[in-house]
């Protein structure tokens, strides 16, 4: 299999990633989610109430993003995510626009600490592909990588580009069962990436094309560190709305509350964009024998 992401250049100090922090604080807000259309459509199904913690806005183009968490009154998780404005998604894929994310660069969108204590998410790390990466004809089209984090920032940030003698790290998987059991990776530099970790993608990927939207499995050293939806800007732009389970592990290192569901959708009264998982499942641990 060919290596399905490309090495970009995006080794970025975490000063210079902080500088996209806008000076706005994390707000919390006690929202009534059945009734709140500028909230998640799948939260008003439910007839309960939600506390909604939000972090600080990120400078994305000439848009914002921040992430969100939405909690029941026991502090269980309901939906986290991320919510775009429709001003981010403005001259993207135009040629040396000042505006525009470095390509493949890492943007963190910080989590709420009441979102780090619900689940097991530490932050999230947003990059745009304007030119999409290899695989030729499958991911080489403009979209977002939305890489829900395990680790802290340092950690991922320091994690290495691939080599002969990084190689160990990135091809050292977690036991049987502790990824889905229906996930595949290529064997060597492929799908290693540095700052992120080496890429699981469904065994079934013909199933997924042509691409618009993919959930990815993310491991490093031997450890499950994030998961990734994948998103095309053309879906995005789309303002279609979509909510999917996904294949889950049978085991997990950490007990916690787990996401099995991740959703997209388009808030018509803002113009607002939400990527967001859903769904939470609790966990108990099974150590690694």
């Amino acid at each position: 299999m060919e290596n399905l992401y490309r090495i970009p250049q995006k080794i970025i100090a975490l000063g210079l990633l902080f500088f996209f922090f806008s000076c706005s604080q994390d707000e919390t807000a006690n929202s009534d989610l059945q009734t709140n259309e500028s909230q998640s459509f799948t939260a008003k199904m439910s007839t309960e109430k939600f506390n909604v913690f939000k972090g600080p806005e990120v400078t994305l183009g000439y848009g914002k993003v921040r992430s969100w968490v939405s909690v029941n009154k026991n502090g269980s998780p309901y939906e986290i995510g991320i919510e775009i404005t429709p001003e981010a998604f403005k001259n993207l894929t135009v040629e040396n626009d000042k505006k525009a994310p470095p390509e493949g660069s890492t943007i963190v969108v910080p989590l709420h600490l009441k979102a780090k204590q619900a689940t097991p998410f530490d932050h999230i790390g947003l990059n745009w592909n304007p030119h999409g990466h290899e695989p030729e004809h499958i991911f080489d089209v403009p979209h977002f990588d939305i890489h829900f984090y395990m680790i802290s920032v340092e950690e991922q940030m320091a994690i290495p580009a691939w080599s002969t003698e990084t190689d160990a790290w990135f091809n050292s998987y977690p036991p049987i069962g502790y990824l889905p059991a229906d996930y595949i990776t290529p064997p060597g530099a492929g799908t290693a990436e540095a700052e992120m970790g080496k890429h699981w993608i469904p065994a079934n990927l013909g199933a997924y094309l042509p691409f618009s939207k993919i959930m990815i499995y993310g491991t490093f050293n031997g450890k499950f560190i994030f998961i990734e939806p994948m998103v095309t800007l053309e879906y995005f732009l789309s303002n279609s709305d979509f909510s999917s389970t996904y294949s889950q592990p049978d085991f997990f290192v950490k007990s916690g509350n787990y996401p099995t569901k991740y959703n997209i959708y388009h808030d018509q009264a803002t113009g607002n964009t939400y990527v967001t998982l859903s769904e939470f499942v609790w966990r108990t641990p099974t150590p690694y024998k």
